[in-house]
Parts: structure tokens; sequence; C-alpha cells
């Protein structure tokens, strides 16, 4: 399953990121992930040079299995659990909170340590964010300088979100973000989630995202640069009421778009995928003082 991931998604996206963010990610040291659960592949493959990896989602951490018991665990479990991933690139929310109850695994740990793995990434150390047990942080890859995976369980509506959270508090002390948002179940068109679209505003400086991310107009509006890559016409039909005519406008006028090497989101056929890659436009500098 692993080995059809990387050939149909993992590896040609890191052939068109070396293309096309090469110079922007150069300093995208900290990568955001909203909506991401515990889907890592895509930002390594995308970021692969970043010092960490914030992902959110609405599932638990979990633990670690006890060693008398990981064989057959990750058998039935972490396999099983992965595979409409790795077949088609995101996790159904629904049917991931389902499967990890079912299983008794409880959390998303053991899938987070299972990619990690994959990779061929040592894994260093596994840590609490905090006593609730609403966020762990892992170090892994290289010892002299490892890279830090920080997952966070949290609703991201704004009357879910509150200022003292682990997640803002982490959010707090970072730098800029390079912000990645895939099959994210248009939530940001949603009005709940105006704290979150303020925050994206305001800290990223790369914003890499499928159509189900900040509407098309909205970053129009912004006075962001904005980049089409890939393909887009319309999304699957359960999300037809979000259609962005403005955005499969914009695909229209333009005859000069290959597409993409590589399916992602919920368009996972790459005939019919399509990226955005926005920055926001440049802080206008302080005059000096007159001397």
């Amino acid at each position: 399953m692993f080995a059809r991931f990387e050939s149909r998604y993992g590896e040609p996206a890191a052939l068109w990121a070396d293309s096309n963010l090469v110079a922007r990610r150069a300093t995208a040291k900290t990568v955001f992930y909203p909506f991401g659960g515990p889907d890592l592949l895509f930002p390594l493959h995308l970021f692969p040079h970043a010092r960490e990896y914030i992902l959110v989602g609405a599932e638990p951490c979990g633990a670690w299995p006890p060693a008398e018991g990981l064989d057959g665990f990750a058998l039935t479990g972490i396999a099983e659990i992965l595979r409409h991933y790795l077949d088609r690139s995101f996790f159904v929310t629904r049917d991931l909170r389902s499967q990890l109850t079912s299983s008794g695994m409880g959390g998303v740990l053991p899938l987070l340590i299972a990619q990690i793995a994959h990779a061929g990434l040592p894994l260093h150390r596994i840590d609490p964010v905090d006593g609730s047990g609403t966020g762990v942080s892992i170090l892994f890859g290289d010892q002299a300088a490892p890279m830090r995976l920080s997952y966070f369980q949290q609703d991201l509506r704004d009357d879910h979100w509150a200022q003292e959270s682990p997640l803002s508090r982490h959010l707090g002390a970072t730098h800029r973000l390079a912000t990645f948002v895939k099959s994210a179940s248009y939530l940001l068109h949603e009005a709940p989630f105006e704290r979150l679209r303020g925050l994206l505003r305001e800290r990223t400086d790369l914003l890499v995202q499928d159509p189900s991310g900040i509407p098309y107009s909205l970053l129009r509006a912004w006075g962001w640069h904005i980049e089409l890559h890939g393909r887009f016409v319309a999304d699957i039909p359960v999300f037809a009421k979000y259609h962005q005519s403005d955005l499969a406008a914009a695909y229209a006028e333009r005859d000069d778009l290959q597409a993409l090497p590589f399916g992602i989101g919920y368009l996972s056929d790459a005939a019919t995928s399509g990226l955005i890659v926005a920055t926001p436009p440049p802080q206008p500098m302080e005059a000096p003082c007159a001397s």
C-alpha cells in the first residue's frame, strides 16, 4: 500500500514541489496543516526541509500499544485504517473515528509513527504537549537536527477554540507559517471559522491548498498573489453547494496550465486535480524617522 502511495502520490508530489515551491519554501521552517488529521506524508513530500509540522485533527492522540500486543495490533489496526488514505490520498473523518474506536487503537499516534517509519526516519522521542492528552510532540529524523511533529486534537470552530488552548499557545510561540490545506470539507468557507481565516491571513507566508481551502474569492479580496496549478472544473457532488464558479472560470481562461502529475484531495485523479499556491502581498516598509 505504501509503495502504491509513493508511486501515485508521494514521489510525483515531491518532484512537483521541487519545481514549483523550491524558492519559496526555503524559509518555510514551520508547516501548519489544519484539518490534516494524521496525514503526515503529504507535508513531508511537499516541505521536506521544514523543522516542524503542526497537524490538527478531530481525533485523539491515543497511545502506543503494549509491546506484547504489537504485532497483531499493527496488522489488524494500522494497515487497515491507512488503506483508504494510501489509496485515495485523504482520510474520511467519520470512518477514521469509527475505525479508531473499533480497532481499540483509540487515537492517531500509531498511524503517525507508521508514516515516520515508512519514510525511513529515526524516531527519537514522544512527549505529551500538556497533561490533557490533546496534543503530542514527536521528534524524528537527523539526530543532530531533528524535526518535530506536533499533533493537536482541536475543533477549529470559533466557539470551540480557546485562546488558552494548547494549540493556540503553541502557534503563538511559532514564527511565520507555510500553510497546507487539503480535503478540508470546505470548512474554511463557513462562518464559524473566521478566527482561523484571520490567523492564516496574518501568519502565512506561503499557502498551498486544494479548492477545499480558503475561498478563491477571499484570497483575491485579500490581494494575495495566486498561482493556479493543474485542473479544476468542479469538486465531487457532495460539495456542490460550495462550487466556486470564479475559480472554475479562472482555470478555464488558462490554456497554458499542465495537469498535475499526481491526484490530491477529493479529486484524487491527477487529470482533474488542482492546487492553488498563494502568497500575501509585501508588507509596506515603515518610513524612516526624520533626523
